[in-house]
Parts: structure tokens; C-alpha cells; sequence
């Protein structure tokens, strides 16, 4: 393991471990603010538009279908946050650094959602990992997945592959 001083583009340092070059310092702090903020403003929305599904929608439509109504603005509004996020704070367009933003928004995520469960729902645990057994639970995993990837994604589309930053 080698440590070098960074390039003028990233301010900080790198440890060398094969061919990649993971970043620390100013990047990952920003990377970090990122994924918490990304969180923190999808979990925001979704706990509203949440509430509007189960007292408006499940009745009328069904959990499944109130589901599939819910996914597509919270996906949008995902998809412009994220984007507005990583040029605020510069993300690079590197795999990792969006990996990690991703990861983190994920995280905090699944941490919200599963108190979410147990304090609203009154349940244990155990009852709320058993609730994915649901197919609208599921569903609503898939899109929280997609979630997470959308850092990852926006780096292969646009302006953000050929500059390296978004």
C-alpha cells in the first residue's frame, strides 16, 4: 500500500489498493453530506406521499395498485434531487464516489423505513422484515433500490460521463 498526494482535481489523499484509487477527504465528506441529504429529502416526500397512500389510495385501489400509483413521483422527484445533489456538491462521476452516495442515502433509508414500522405499526422486528414478504413491499424495495442507483446511473448519462463531475 502506497500513499501519494492527490491530483489538483481531488483535495485529498489516496491509498493506492490495485488499479483504483478510492478518494478521502473533501470528496468523501461531500459524498457523505450528499447521500444523507439525498435521504433525508426522498424519505421526507415519501413519508407524506405514504400517508396520502394508505389513508386515500388503499382504500380505493387496493395496497398494490396504491403502490404503483405512489412509485413514479417519488422516482421522479428522486431522480432531480440526486441530480441536483451531486452537482451541488461535485460529486465525481467515478463509480465509487456515486456507489458510496448511493449507499449511504440506502442505508439511512432502510434504518427510516424499518422505525417508520415499528412506530406507527406498533410491531416487532421480526414482523416488519416478514412485511417484504408482501408483493407491494417488494415492489417498494425495488424502487428503493432503483433509489440507490440513481447516483450510479446519472453518471452514464449526459454531461456528467464526459466532464467527471455532475
Amino acid at each position: 500500500m502506497i500513499i501519494v498526494p492527490a491530483s489538483a482535481q481531488y483535495q485529498g489523499v489516496y491509498v493506492y489498493f490495485g488499479s483504483r484509487l478510492p478518494t478521502y477527504g473533501p470528496i468523501m465528506a461531500n459524498v457523505l453530506k450528499a447521500g444523507v441529504l439525498y435521504f433525508l429529502g426522498v424519505f421526507a416526500l415519501g413519508f407524506v406521499l405514504g400517508a396520502m397512500r394508505m389513508f386515500f389510495l388503499v382504500p380505493i385501489t387496493g395496497p398494490v395498485m396504491a403502490v404503483l400509483i405512489e412509485i413514479p413521483p417519488m422516482l421522479l422527484f428522486s431522480w432531480f434531487f440526486c441530480r441536483f445533489l451531486t452537482r451541488r456538491y461535485k460529486i465525481p462521476a467515478e463509480a465509487y464516489d456515486r456507489l458510496a452516495m448511493g449507499g449511504i442515502a440506502f442505508a439511512w433509508l432502510m434504518v427510516g423505513d424499518m422505525l417508520v414500522r415499528l412506530l406507527l405499526q406498533e410491531g416487532d422486528l421480526g414482523g416488519a422484515l416478514v412485511a417484504f414478504d408482501l408483493p407491494e413491499n417488494r415492489i417498494g424495495l425495488g424502487a428503493q433500490i432503483a433509489f440507490a442507483l440513481f447516483p450510479l446511473v446519472q453518471s452514464y448519462t449526459g454531461k456528467e460521463s464526459r466532464n467527471g463531475l455532475s
